[in-house]
């Protein structure tokens, strides 16, 4: 089962193969998002879904209950953010 890392920047490596299994212009149910997360042995549907809402690899309508592609990867400019923001979550925890 694939598991995702707690650093956010290494979760970037798996979130990105995953929304390669997305097709642009297409727009996806709940349950086709999560048959795509069984396809690639994600051992919870529900946070891979919603890492990949909130890392904008996939868009959500809640009222339609549908997912769309954004972007299969975060730009340069996306993961220096996420890098950043690392660097200060570990140091807290020292």
């Amino acid at each position: 089962m694939l598991s995702l890392p707690k650093d956010d920047l290494k979760k970037q490596e798996i979130l990105s193969e995953i929304a390669e299994k997305f097709q642009e212009g297409r727009t996806y149910s709940e349950e086709e998002v999560n048959n795509i997360m069984k396809d690639c042995r994600a051992n919870d549907h529900a946070l891979f879904r919603r890492e990949l809402v909130d890392f904008n690899y996939l868009g959500k309508d809640s009222y339609k209950g549908i997912y769309w592609l954004k972007k299969r990867r975060l730009s340069e400019e996306e993961n220096k953010k996420i890098a950043k923001n690392q660097e200060r979550i570990d140091k807290a925890k020292i």
